[in-house]
């Protein structure tokens, strides 16, 4: 049987190379643009990463007043609290103060710089006024300056001229605050400090950045340093592999008044081998520790945890783990010792 002329045509169509397809495909192939890649979206409303909230760490506006109206604080940003209180207290609302009379102020703990907006806005039309601010965060001191000159200092035009000729209004000190009284020694300041501010504890945007291991919501390095660039000061982890059993009690007693400190200072680091690396292993670590000693002290089931008794114990749970993570933060910091330095020398400034 013959083929058609048809299938004959196709069967000589095929057997020849198509060089005029193969050059288009050729010079495609050499031409062809990049993938295009889009834009990095947030993953549900409110991301939970720090590193996913780009819209609140670039200051969108809009992002921002969202979740101010929710009553959260917007990542890497830091809500003064008491504002007006503390101003009273400092003797520095306008109908306190005479505006010729010198004014030292220090804040001891500049933060994200809420405070010290703050009384910068009250000293800035003085004659002669100055704010001294510590913080031994060299990565949020930085950041904390820079935005407190542009939002602040750079809008009026009295950054220098109410502290005297010379000086500038506002300085920022990368220091611990334990270290207020050699600094005010060695810049002749002694003696003139007319108020002082110490906002202790540690402030939303470190506990925002899980890198930082100030958080056991998200997993990070076991960190906890206040100054993470100084490699002198030992992180959380180290510490708990330098402590034995007792003192690690000890600390969790006197650092947070932890109820279950002597089972949970073995159950961390009781096995050397199994000592937690990050914030989760840590929380994970502490819950399972803690909760037969919750669920026994209230008499429950462990085998019938009805709703409301579930809600309780894992509200005990967490502020377990926060006492916890406090105690091992408030001993890598030092943060003690530093507070008892503050208070030698400030009757001295």
């Amino acid at each position: 049987m013959k083929k058609s002329d048809v299938q004959c045509r196709l069967d000589f169509l095929s057997a020849v190379p198509d060089t005029q397809n193969h050059d288009d495909a050729s010079i495609a192939a050499t031409t062809s643009p990049k993938p295009h890649k889009r834009r990095e979206r947030y993953s549900g409303r409110y991301p939970k990463n720090f590193k996913d909230k780009y819209k609140e760490r670039q200051g969108d506006e809009e992002t921002i007043s969202k979740v101010l109206a929710k009553g959260m604080t917007p990542a890497g940003q830091h809500v003064p609290i008491m504002v007006k209180e503390c101003l009273h207290y400092m003797g520095l609302e306008d109908n306190q103060r005479d505006r010729d009379s010198p004014v030292l102020v220090v804040d001891c703990t500049l933060g994200y710089g809420g405070h010290s907006s703050y009384i910068l806005k009250q000293i800035m039309n003085s004659t002669d006024a100055r704010l001294i601010a510590f913080d031994q965060d060299s990565v949020e001191i930085i950041k904390t300056e820079e935005r407190l000159r542009k939002a602040v200092l750079e809008e009026t035009d009295t950054a220098t001229k109410s502290a005297g000729e010379g000086n500038d209004i506002f300085t920022a000190v990368n220091q611990n605050f334990a270290e207020l009284g050699s600094y005010m020694t060695s810049t002749n300041q002694v003696g003139k400090v007319t108020s002082l501010l110490a906002d202790l504890g540690l402030s939303s945007m470190q506990i925002d950045n899980n890198d930082r291991g100030f958080t056991y919501k998200r997993d990070g390095p076991l960190d906890m340093r206040m100054s993470p660039e100084d490699d002198s000061t030992e992180t959380a982890y180290q510490l708990l592999q330098r402590l034995r059993v007792r003192q690690l009690k000890s600390m969790l007693k006197n650092n947070s008044d932890e109820e279950f400190a002597d089972e949970i200072a073995f159950g961390l680091i009781g096995d050397r081998s199994k000592i937690p690396k990050t914030t989760m292993e840590l929380a994970d670590r502490v819950r399972d520790i803690a909760r037969p000693l919750i669920v026994k002290q209230h008499n429950w089931n462990s085998e019938q945890i009805g709703k409301n008794q579930a809600k309780k114990l894992k509200s005990q749970l967490d502020s377990t783990i926060a006492r916890v993570m406090q105690a091992i933060r408030i001993e890598v910091n030092g943060e003690f010792r530093v507070l008892e330095r503050l208070l030698e020398d400030i009757p001295t400034q």
